[in-house]
């Protein structure tokens, strides 16, 4: 009787909403904008007068391209397969722009807003931490998917060592960015060292390298890259590498004539690929402890500590150590 109930207030919530009885009330709002959630109409949610900051939070999130069941659904599968970023790379990152980072970081501010007092307090830490996980990994995917159409080449692999050309060719920006430089795998070749570089629409200054892989008999198409374009940036005495756009998006033409991937900055700085993602999957950590009791042991917790552990062994994320994560591919 009790269900019958239910429907039958929900089936009148309905009609009087649908037929018009107070299409202004709250109620009305509410319903519209959890429908528009549900199907996907993210913009709508965003411009909804009446969705508080999980529902805003969910609609940025699905503007970045990533659904929480999803994801939740690939840190799970993760467990059971024998390389965490090979699924992770292309299976659960697609393609990245500057729009979806900007999504996530948007995503990530309207669920800070919940007060600890509040009863959605666990879960938007929760989502939190699903987030900045999926941004560490956007980061990855955004500088080495070297043609921006949203999978790592995994056929192009001229040099035989078992990883994908793009993922060397990063390694190797990251290797030459650390302190001291490191070299590169012994397929990778420097063509063209630029600095300094510009870039007219852009305020910071860069260094470009150009790779080329070469051709040991591994695996390889008429659609593979000729070469790998990848920005470092000066950070004191040293290098770091930059984040850079996806090359869908369009290049951005260097000092030196020649195009380049786009540098992304914030407040006019480039953006550090190595200290962003450090941040990221450290804070994504620190939400899942508070979004869970101590000492649970759920696959998506150990998923996204594993990323941590992983891709920075040493506890603080270094471009050595992300370049032996990328490897790992």
């Amino acid at each position: 009787m009790n269900k019958q109930v239910l429907l039958l207030y929900a089936l009148a919530l309905f009609l009087a909403i649908g037929c018009g009885a107070d299409k202004n009330s709250n109620e009305a709002c509410l319903y519209e904008t959890t429908m528009s959630l549900d199907k996907g109409n993210y913009d709508a949610v965003l411009a909804s007068t009446c969705a508080d900051s999980m529902q805003k939070g969910a609609a940025h999130f699905g503007k970045a391209g990533y659904d929480v069941k999803d994801v939740i659904n690939r840190f799970s599968e993760a467990k059971t397969t024998t390389n965490d970023l090979d699924t992770y790379m292309n299976a659960l990152t697609g393609k990245v722009t500057e729009n979806t980072l900007t999504n996530l970081d948007s995503a990530k501010t309207e669920y800070s807003t919940i007060p600890s007092t509040s009863t959605h307090y666990k879960d938007a830490k929760f989502y939190i931490s699903l987030v900045d996980a999926v941004k560490s990994l956007s980061l990855i995917k955004i500088v080495a998917d070297s043609t921006g159409l949203g999978s790592l080449m995994l056929g192009c692999d001229k040099d035989a060592n078992g990883v994908p050309d793009d993922a060397d060719a990063m390694a190797c920006a990251l290797l030459t960015s650390a302190t001291p430089p490191k070299p590169c795998s012994s397929g990778i070749t420097k063509i063209n060292d630029v600095s300094p570089l510009t870039f007219a629409t852009k305020t910071g200054t860069y260094r470009g390298l150009d790779f080329t892989v070469t051709d040991l008999g591994g695996p390889t198409t008429a659609s593979c890259p000729a070469d790998y374009k990848k920005l470092l940036f000066p950070q004191g005495s040293n290098w770091a590498a930059a984040v850079t756009s996806n090359p869908t998006d369009g290049m951005c033409t260097g000092s030196d004539g020649l195009q380049w991937p786009c540098p992304i900055e914030q407040n006019g700085q480039p953006l550090d690929l190595v200290s962003a993602l450090d941040q990221s999957i450290t804070s994504a950590i620190s939400s899942m402890g508070q979004a869970l009791p101590a000492g649970t042991a759920a696959d998506v917790q150990q998923s996204i500590t594993d990323i941590k552990t992983q891709a920075c062994p040493t506890g603080t994320c270094t471009s050595s150590d992300l370049a032996s994560y990328l490897q790992t591919l």
